[in-house]
């Protein structure tokens, strides 16, 4: 599974490149500190809860400056003098910004990759090639480390490198699976234009306060900074890097990752050089990326979670979903995995807009009957499967015409009654396309997660780099088919040895966690909006939709049940709480503990996440 980033379930980050020895003068006396982009990133992803080395040149007897950094993170490499070391000058200016004044390289230039050791490689999961001297360098070792490891190789550049080598610049990005930038790096080397990102390669962009563009293929998303009171801003871009590297090997969505980046560098830049980062703790870091996340309007109510989730925990009949049944493969069918990969992705958007409001779901008549949204979407593929079982692969998926996709998700009566065709045909063309760049099939990538430590994180790390699946942080389609494919009979994936399940929330959770009371919100005029089905801004969405993932993962805990039977106990209630009719509570077995609130709605909002 070439660049499936499979080998994400164990393993170490090594950080090549070196460590400086930094004059800080910032309006007091002049002070040394330790430094370096690659210490700054080792440590960075150590405190972010991931297992990091560093290589680099190591001063003999190590400097007192170095102690503290080095007790934290080993330090591989060749030794050196003290004064071998690079050393900077970097003045801050009244205004905040940060000018390097004089610059030493040391023996950094003649650091060569035949240097790093095997036992450094070995068990590598993520090899990362910070800023060191020239990208011509940069180039060479990750040339080499190609020869010598299958882990996946990042890379960083810094401003001087952009302005005097550009295009050497690009060559280094493009040789590799992750790269890091700030934002006026990327205008020197892009000038302007939209940066080119292939298929399976990650770009990390960062725009100071304005947050990170995390570009995943042609995909891109701004996620937003950590709050902090910066006193020193040396350290900031790296401690990105280190955190969103850490975030990969936790299991994280690359947005995900990169939140827990920014999260890290909100600690770092409180005080001056290394001190901050050196005195904080995974927990910490932690709770700033779900701050970050946390909107005060909306919040979980956990003594409701806690009422409900002790129900839930003896309920008989809370059991997970087998993804049998009419509209569903056969038990054994050969084509089941390509059904599975080429319909979730479009479980999402059954519903229609009318004066700016929520108006209907979306419903038609399908093989003689009426379905709603999920059910029919699973039927139309049901029925391709049965006529043309090649087009669901994805070779099928990447050629579909217009028409094709018309004939897909035709009515009986000839119409198509999904809201936005035109979506759902790009997404098909666009999985296609990028299991294709990526020489994946589903199997393939089923039988590599099946390989795995943990089955469901392997396959999770594969769909983030997949058109229609890749987009949404809280991975709802990218759960949902973990779980169809470990629930189902032929249990495909062996959901007992996955430790990264997460809930599935879609709108018909939302609006029961909204009903039920387990999410309250405290906004008088986002509570109006919900009541209305008024079509929301993204922020006032995202505020929701994050409360309920919250809730529903502390349901799990409270309950004791596992994700897909809380999914399948949630979803079922669309039944009985359903979006048009009055709730009939009488049949839920949930009543006697359920808040009631039955005026809520879930979010309204176009989005391919759900």
């Amino acid at each position: 599974m070439a660049n499936g980033w499979q080998n994400l379930t164990r393993g170490h980050i090594l950080v090549v490149g070196g460590a400086s020895i930094d004059r800080i003068r910032a309006g007091d006396e002049p002070r040394s500190a330790p430094g370096g982009a690659a210490l700054y990133t080792a440590l960075a992803a150590v405190r972010s809860g991931a297992q990091a080395q560093f290589f680099g040149f190591r001063p003999e007897p190590l400097p007192d400056l170095f102690r503290d950094a080095a007790s934290c993170v080993p330090w591989h490499g060749p030794a050196c003098a003290e004064d071998d070391l690079p050393h900077f000058e970097i003045v801050y200016e009244a205004d905040g910004n940060a000018r390097l004044a004089a610059a030493s390289w040391g023996l950094e230039e003649t650091l060569d990759p035949q240097m790093i050791e095997d036992e450094a490689l070995r068990g590598a999961a993520i090899v990362h090639v910070a800023a060191i001297h020239a990208p011509e360098l940069q180039i060479r070792f990750v040339r080499a480390l190609r020869q010598r490891t299958d882990a996946r190789i990042s890379a960083g550049t810094y401003g001087y490198m952009a302005r005097r080598a550009p295009d050497t610049v690009r060559q280094l990005m493009e040789s590799v699976d992750l790269f890091f930038m700030n934002e006026f790096e990327e205008k020197l080397v892009f000038g302007g234009e939209r940066p080119t990102v292939r298929p399976g390669q990650i770009l990390v962009v960062t725009r100071g306060a304005e947050g990170s563009d995390v570009w995943q293929g042609d995909s891109c998303t701004r996620v937003p900074i950590c709050p902090s009171s910066p006193a020193d801003l040396t350290g900031a871009g790296d401690s990105v890097c280190g955190g969103t590297l850490a975030g990969l090997m936790r299991g994280l969505h690359p947005c995900e990752a990169v939140l827990l980046g920014a999260a890290a560098a909100s600690v770092t830049i409180e005080q001056p050089g290394m001190a901050a980062l050196l005195a904080t703790s995974t927990h910490a870091i932690d709770a700033r990326r779900r701050a970050a996340r946390r909107d005060e309007r909306v919040r979980v109510n956990r003594h409701a979670v806690e009422r409900i989730g002790r129900l839930i925990g003896v309920l008989d009949d809370v059991r997970a979903f087998n993804f049998c049944g009419d509209h569903m493969p056969e038990v054994g069918d050969p084509h089941a995995i390509d059904f599975f990969f080429a319909s979730i992705l479009h479980q999402f958007g059954f519903w229609s807009p009318a004066n700016g409001v929520w108006s209907r779901p979306t419903i038609a008549t399908f093989g003689g009957r009426r379905l709603k949204g999920s059910d029919y979407c699973f039927a139309a593929f049901r029925r391709l499967l049965e006529r043309d079982p090649a087009k669901l692969a994805p070779l099928g998926q990447s050629t579909l015409r217009w028409q094709d996709t018309e004939a897909l998700f035709a009515a009986d009566d000839g119409t198509i009654p999904l809201p936005v065709l035109a979506t759902h045909h790009a997404l098909s063309r666009g999985y296609g396309r990028d299991m294709w760049e990526l020489g994946w099939e589903p199997q393939a990538l089923v039988a590599a997660a099946q390989a795995s430590d943990d089955p469901a994180r392997t396959l999770l790390h594969a769909l983030d780099h997949v058109s229609g699946y890749r987009e949404d942080p809280l991975r709802k389609k990218s759960m949902l088919l973990v779980l169809a494919l470990g629930q189902r009979p032929e249990r495909f994936l062996d959901l007992s040895r996955s430790q990264s399940l997460q809930p599935v929330v879609d709108y018909h959770i939302m609006r029961s966690a909204l009903r039920t009371g387990i999410v309250e919100v405290g906004d008088e005029a986002l509570r109006e909006a919900l009541v209305r089905r008024q079509l929301l801004d993204p922020r006032d969405e995202a505020a929701v939709r994050s409360a309920c993932w919250e809730a529903l993962t502390q349901l799990g805990a409270a309950s004791g049940r596992e994700v897909g039977a809380i999914d399948a106990f949630f979803f079922g209630a669309r039944r009985r709480c359903p979006e048009v009719e009055a709730p009939d509570c009488r049949a839920c077995p949930i009543d006697s503990v359920c808040g009631h609130d039955v005026a809520m709605f879930q979010p309204v909002l176009r989005t391919t996440a759900y």
